[in-house]
């Protein structure tokens, strides 16, 4: 396999850059720093001076997918004139990254960390409180009395049970055949019904 070239300078980036493209084919568990190490045209042991280990890089990747995905709700344009189109969009923005980049998903909400890193929690975080804030302009605008954090909490147990379901389980495809809709159409209703 061809090596890498980089500058002293860039290298964590460079590193950074072959783990996302491992993280995309592969998912977390099934590559290695060594490999890395190889298609980024490093030693082994140069990995371990930007990195301590391999979950310090998971990390990080997990944080680069929280960021996107908030990145990616915050594109979702807030409509005083239809509230609901833009609940459910932000709705969809969440199950379509779930769809298009299943490996990231799994990293970022289905790996158990006890000591989670401070750039790790300020993402997650920012990515929720961008739900937090879209619930709370949708119930605002449609004069609804809930509380904003326990509906934010609806809203993302729905988007995220419903992308479990068609990254762990043949269901929504099953369904998706039956209804004749396709997997984001079923999501939109779903979305529809929770308003």
């Amino acid at each position: 396999m061809k090596r890498a070239s980089y500058h002293h300078g860039n290298l964590k980036n460079t590193i950074i850059k072959t783990c996302h493209k491992l993280l995309q084919k592969k998912g977390a568990t099934d590559f290695s720093l060594r490999e890395v190490a190889n298609l980024s045209g490093v030693s082994h042991a140069a990995l371990y001076r930007h990195f301590q280990d391999k979950e310090e890089v998971l990390e990080i990747l997990s944080s680069i997918g929280f960021d996107k995905l908030g990145s990616l709700q915050k594109k979702v344009p807030q409509n005083k004139t239809n509230p609901d189109e833009y609940f459910v969009k932000l709705g969809l923005v969440y199950i379509q990254f779930a769809i298009k980049n299943p490996n990231y998903y799994r990293l970022m909400f289905q790996t158990k960390r006890s000591n989670e890193s401070l750039i790790l929690k300020r993402s997650k975080l920012k990515s929720y409180a961008i739900l937090v804030r879209g619930c709370r302009f949708y119930l605002k605008t449609k004069r609804k009395k809930e509380n904003h954090r326990s509906f934010a909490l609806m809203a993302w147990s729905l988007v995220h049970g419903y992308s479990n379901l068609c990254l762990e389980t043949e269901f929504p495809d099953t369904e998706s055949k039956t209804l004749k809709k396709s997997k984001l159409e079923m999501a939109e209703d779903i979305l529809r019904f929770a308003i």
